[in-house]
């Protein structure tokens, strides 16, 4: 997944704070909830004739009765996000912030698609060759398309690697295109 410079500047500051106050993980879930409430209440939240200070008023009132309370950093990037009007970049931002989060615990985050459930043996052979190519621990993030109708494409670390039955007729199609074109 790409991110854009926006995304990482406010996923780093957050991230920042959540080192210095020893909160990475209280912040990540909080994040999580916080995407989940943009969903939900998107028109509201990016509603420019409401004051930015009662939207994000509302969102930690919000997150507070969920059960997840916002500290007075996590409630100043909430006013800042809607502020700056930057709301509608929270998905890559929270996926950036996971991101951060991983690579500092020396993981790295790939995104499978595969076409079938995965067994064991599988998914340790994928592991293996995640770590082989990167010297560091994999945390699959799986999704199933029965339409790649057998294999994996993996994506991690910017690259992307498609074992599929799918990927590979589509470009077996292109070089025959390409020799008759």
């Amino acid at each position: 997944m790409m991110y854009s410079a926006i995304a990482s500047k406010y996923a780093m500051a957050l991230y920042n704070v959540s080192k210095v106050n020893n909160k990475t993980e209280e912040y990540k879930d909080r994040f999580k909830v916080l995407a989940q409430i943009y969903d939900y209440m998107s028109v509201f939240l990016n509603n420019q004739a409401i004051k930015p200070e009662k939207r994000a008023q509302v969102v930690c009132q919000l997150m507070s009765e969920l059960g997840f309370p916002a500290d007075q950093p996590f409630s100043r990037f909430v006013y800042l996000l809607i502020s700056n009007k930057r709301l509608k970049y929270i998905k890559q931002i929270l996926a950036f912030f996971d991101y951060t989060v991983l690579e500092d615990k020396g993981l790295i985050p790939v995104d499978l698609t595969t076409a079938k459930e995965l067994s064991t043996e599988e998914e340790k052979l994928l592991s293996e060759f995640v770590k082989k190519h990167t010297g560091r621990e994999p945390v699959f993030n799986v999704t199933v398309d029965e339409n790649l109708i057998a294999g994996v494409v993996m994506e991690f670390a910017g690259k992307r690697f498609d074992a599929s039955i799918k990927g590979r007729l589509e470009n077996l199609a292109r070089n025959v295109l390409r020799r008759e074109g």
